[in-house]
């Protein structure tokens, strides 16, 4: 009988190979290789693929160079327990759970297949890369050492209501996708480019379906308590990469040392919690979602858990409702002031006052309109016209310059000229003339507005007078801070 001994006592009854004292299964690398050679690898490989035709599903303590599971369909789960596979690839095949506890992996693919439950716990892993697979239930990677993490197409088909749908309780397991305390990681990826993967394949002789792109689609994915590789080759490239995903978003626990990007998605309730992200956070073509319970309760603590060294770029994204907008931008509008670029921070209070301005609309057109709604709202009107209209909240310096060319030159001398309402007057030019002493207040008295012009000459008057004040505010807030 073999010498390998299991987790319960008990010792592995397979025969064992000739020269050695455990069987091919538990037999380790070097002495295989001592005693057979390369041949060891296709004895190895063999056994499993017998093992796995009699139906054993629980392997433990096995060492394998290639575990290849190509169209099959196994309505059993296969777990690995304390062992160490060289390769473990999954391809065109329905599982209905794979399990590897405390086992050592350089590289799990698991590409174009059906596999209703993934846990990983403990162990290692060079590489896990999971493209174009369905799940009924979830994906749980936890306390491994794992570097490369990638997710490619990927999607949640529910098979049944769990107990706690039924109930209305949102923070379920199914559908989940969660990298939990993780340590060595250099990249977390999804819909990401894997080269690796190919080569695996070549080397194998097998083909894999890469070339299908379709949104990671689940109910959850959080990355929590992860801890990246401090190298400092890796501290300036993308340690994070979410391409093309849809569902909840939770980062939590995490210092980053390095960038974070979110493109191309579909986030809902974006969740962060103690995270420190040490370069920058981009957000591109993506559209965020939330509810207002969930403002009020994550957003007002957002700024103060989300940390993050570098900048915050927002750019082509949409948001479902304004708060979120406003506090995304407000956060985006800090990290620029800090480091100095008043450009770039001017563009994101823009957008925040922005959004503020819609958020306080939508608050006071709810339910029936009393006169306070009515003060409010006349309140943001006045706000539009005298704050955005003529400056951009204060950070275009432009906008008040041509607002008064506009008017001043073209717009008040055509009201002037329709209604004849200045004397004496010779040309079309002694309004444009006539205009411009108006708005700059001189008032020299060789023309005199008559009727209507009156009402006219007064309205430009304080219209000179308020967007020359525009002008010197907004241009000193500009070039002299």
């Amino acid at each position: 009988m073999c010498e390998y001994t299991y987790s319960n006592g008990k010792k592995c009854r397979r025969k064992p190979l000739k020269g050695s004292k455990y069987c091919s299964l538990h037999i380790p690398f070097e002495e295989g290789e001592l005693l057979y050679g390369e041949k060891i690898k296709y004895i190895k490989r063999r056994a499993f693929e017998r093992a796995l035709e009699r139906g054993i599903r629980h392997f433990e303590g096995v060492q394998l160079y290639d575990v290849v599971i190509l169209n099959k369909e196994f309505d059993y789960p296969i777990i690995f327990k304390n062992s160490r596979i060289k390769r473990i690839i999954i391809a065109s095949s329905r599982l209905k759970s794979l399990t590897l506890i405390e086992t050592v992996v350089d590289y799990l693919i698991v590409a174009d297949s059906q596999v209703d439950f993934l846990y990983i716990n403990g162990g290692s892993a060079y590489g896990i890369s999971i493209c174009s697979v369905s799940f009924s239930s979830s994906i749980l990677i936890r306390n491994s050492s794992v570097r490369y993490v990638m997710i490619n197409s990927t999607e949640f088909v529910p098979k049944e209501v769990t107990a706690e749908e039924e109930f209305g309780e949102k923070g379920r397991m199914a559908g989940r996708i969660e990298l939990s305390n993780l340590k060595d990681v250099r990249r977390i990826a999804l819909n990401s480019k894997y080269p690796l993967i190919s080569k695996i394949a070549g080397e194998l002789g097998i083909k894999l379906p890469l070339d299908k792109k379709r949104p990671v689609k689940v109910h959850a994915l959080n990355i929590t308590g992860v801890n990246f590789d401090e190298s400092p080759r890796f501290k300036r490239q993308v340690r994070v990469f979410i391409n093309g995903f849809s569902g909840q978003l939770t980062f939590e626990n995490l210092s980053i040392p390095g960038h974070v990007e979110i493109v191309n998605s579909r986030v809902r309730y974006p969740e962060f919690v103690h995270v420190t992200i040490h370069n920058n956070l981009v957000l591109r073509n993506t559209k965020l979602y939330s509810d207002e319970n969930w403002n009020l309760a994550y957003l007002p603590n957002l700024l103060a858990e989300l940390n993050v060294y570098g900048f915050i770029v927002i750019e082509n994204c949409q948001f479902n409702n304004p708060y979120l907008a406003e506090v995304f931008y407000r956060i985006a509008r800090t990290t620029w002031e800090g480091s100095g670029d008043k450009e770039n921070a001017d563009e994101y209070y823009y957008l925040e006052m922005l959004a503020r301005r819609k958020r306080v609309i939508q608050h006071y057109r709810r339910g029936p309109k009393t006169l306070r709604k009515t003060f409010k709202l006349l309140e943001v009107l006045f706000e539009f016209l005298f704050a955005d209209l003529t400056c951009k909240y204060g950070t275009d310096w432009k906008r008040p310059v041509f607002l008064w060319l506009s008017l001043v030159i073209f717009a008040f001398p055509l009201f002037y000229a329709l209604t004849n309402s200045v004397t004496p007057v010779s040309s079309l030019m002694d309004y444009v003339y006539f205009s411009i002493v108006t708005a700059t207040t001189l008032g020299y008295g060789d023309l005199h507005p008559i009727g209507i012009g009156k009402v006219i000459a007064s309205i430009e008057a304080i219209f000179g007078m308020f967007m020359w004040a525009v002008f010197l505010t907004v241009f000193a807030r500009k070039y002299m801070r």
